[in-house]
């Protein structure tokens, strides 16, 4: 579900990215998830129309490392 929007908005933030989805099969409560995803997209593409600062305080984390330092 996430795929498409977190494409879409590193290519907003100017990153470079590359998705691999999981797989294709509906989950059970798919229409609550398609719904969902129509809120979920408005607000990531007004969060990047408007440049809006992560809520993240802690250290920025470098993505020329292991992904381990996140563990």
């Amino acid at each position: 579900y996430h795929l498409y929007r977190a494409l879409w908005s590193a290519k907003s933030l100017g990153m470079q990215a590359e998705g691999v989805p999981s797989d294709y099969h509906e989950y059970q409560k798919q229409l609550q998830y398609d719904i969902r995803e129509i809120p979920a997209r408005t607000k990531d593409f007004f969060k990047a129309l408007f440049r809006v600062p992560s809520t993240y305080v802690g250290e920025a984390i470098s993505l020329d490392q292991s992904g381990d330092v996140t563990n």
